[in-house]
């Protein structure tokens, strides 16, 4: 694996400069948006700042995988952070890798991915315009002229920017049940959240008893099998039937027709419910089930609720199906429900501007504009309103990226 030693901050201070561009989020969508930019005009660079709180781009994505044991995605070849399609493919069959491209959508394995996004991002080092910088505080002061956001480092030092992309995706937004809370309190060593979790972790992997993971999504699944093949014993609980499907969301949303019906309809919170029913509680996909299936140490319970937790030496665990004595540890893969005001450098301006919110989300316009704020933007799952249930995969940052060019270009 490519890795990725080579220099990509930019160190030139940002303080008291004005950027044209801010991209605040160096993941998938803040990346792939400022790649498409450069290749459209490579003089763009020096109107572009992408900021984030690690040293270098998709570092929470490469976490999050390798925590979970991941070693394929699950969108097919064709999306990924470069705006050719067909990019990944070609990149595999030059450096004959493409045993890396799983069927049956050319899947790549995680190394893969990581090591083409490597390699495009050397365009970032040839064009530095990725700062290590958390973000405290992002102000609009209208009418201050050209450059009316002012943003905050946690250092306490600032720049002004003419027009600003949240590509902040949910990371921040862990869901834990409330029907959880109270155990996790009792046993805050014991029941994490899933994105606390490394299944590589020496401690974990020495534990003696069972692994209990609840979810039925792709992240309960890829845990319950790096575990098991690490040798762990592991019961899998989900309060639904098995959902076994090859995305996580119908394709057909990725299409104009379900697209332009989901624009058409004005009611915000009705599009809030059509992004739940297309997305569900998650589901596995059919490798990863196979999987499941075959391993002699990994039980799985579907449509069952966790009713106690005690503990003695080990926790002990009473469910709607039976008691599971002996756990080590319960892993709560619960996913995450974005909250805009979860992000304490936000909440000036949502309080101070009245951004109208539902469930969380922010009502933005057709060109995924913040209202009333000017040239404040959001892709990704900022943007899950506007773009609908595709909007936070790998897909709905080329998706945002049409929606949201044209204005872009005029602040270049």
């Amino acid at each position: 694996m490519n890795d990725g030693n080579h220099e990509k901050v930019n160190r030139t201070p940002l303080a008291h400069r004005n950027i044209p561009i801010t991209i605040i989020g160096g993941g998938i969508h803040g990346i792939s948006i400022a790649l498409q930019l450069l290749r459209e005009n490579p003089t763009f660079a020096k109107h572009i700042a992408i900021l984030d709180r690690y040293p270098q781009p998709l570092t929470a994505w490469r976490q999050k995988t390798e925590r979970q044991g991941m070693t394929f995605l699950r969108s097919p070849a064709v999306h990924h952070t470069t705006p050719d399609p067909l990019g990944i493919v070609d990149y595999a069959e030059r450096l004959n890798r493409t045993d890396e491209l799983a069927p049956p959508y050319s899947q790549p394995s995680t190394s893969l991915f990581w090591d083409y996004c490597n390699d495009a991002l050397a365009e970032l080092t040839e064009h530095p315009i990725y700062y290590q910088f958390e973000v405290s505080k992002l102000r609009w002061d209208k009418g201050t002229g050209r450059y009316p956001f002012r943003i905050i480092s946690a250092n306490n030092e600032g720049f002004r920017s003419r027009c600003v992309i949240l590509a902040i995706g949910a990371d921040d937004c862990a869901y834990i049940p409330p029907e959880y809370t109270k155990w996790q309190h009792q046993f805050p060593d014991r029941i994490i959240h899933a994105s606390e979790f490394s299944v590589d972790c020496k401690e974990v992997l020495e534990e003696k008893g069972k692994i209990v993971i609840v979810g039925g999504g792709l992240t309960a699944g890829t845990l319950a099998k790096s575990l098991s093949e690490r040798g762990q014993d592991v019961v899998l609980i989900m309060r639904s039937k098995m959902k076994i499907e090859q995305f996580d969301f119908p394709p057909i949303w990725l299409g104009p027709k379900a697209l332009t019906e989901f624009s058409n309809e004005t009611d915000f919170q009705r599009r809030y419910q059509i992004i739940q029913d297309n997305r569900g509680e998650g589901s596995i996909t059919p490798e990863v089930m196979s999987v499941l299936e075959k391993s002699p140490n990994v039980e799985i319970c579907p449509e069952t609720y966790i009713c106690n937790v005690t503990a003695a030496q080990h926790i002990q665990v009473k469910t709607t199906r039976s008691i599971i004595p002996n756990v080590s540890r319960i892993i709560l893969a619960t996913g995450y429900r974005f909250d805009l005001r979860r992000y304490g450098f936000l909440n000036e301006l949502v309080a101070q501007h009245t951004i109208p919110l539902i469930c969380g989300l922010p009502q933005l316009d057709s060109d995924l504009q913040f209202h009333p704020i000017e040239n404040l933007f959001g892709t990704g799952t900022v943007a899950q309103l506007q773009i609908g249930p595709a909007s936070g995969n790998i897909a709905g940052a080329n998706l945002s990226y049409q929606r949201i060019r044209e204005k872009l270009l005029t602040h270049l």
